[in-house]
């Protein structure tokens, strides 16, 4: 496996791992996160204190996915 850099300069947070990047924008209640892998170019907006990429193990597909599971093809509910 390869190496992994993170960095969480708040409210900017740049994941950049073998598999892909991510770079968020975090704020109170949301998360926007902007994707670049293989299988995705593009944008998802989720709940902050869902913790997706931390939960995911710090992977960008692994988020992809966990996204997935967790929010539907809707995304997450407006609150």
């Amino acid at each position: 496996m390869g190496h992994r850099w993170y960095t969480e300069d708040y409210p900017v947070k740049v994941l950049i791992e073998p598999q892909g990047v991510i770079v968020a924008l975090v704020f109170k209640t949301h998360s926007h996160l902007l994707f670049v892998t293989r299988r995705f170019v593009g944008y998802r907006r989720i709940r902050t204190a869902d913790r997706i990429v931390a939960r995911a193990g710090y992977s960008a597909p692994g988020s992809l996915e966990l996204i997935r599971r967790t929010y539907g093809p809707g995304g997450p509910a407006a609150s």
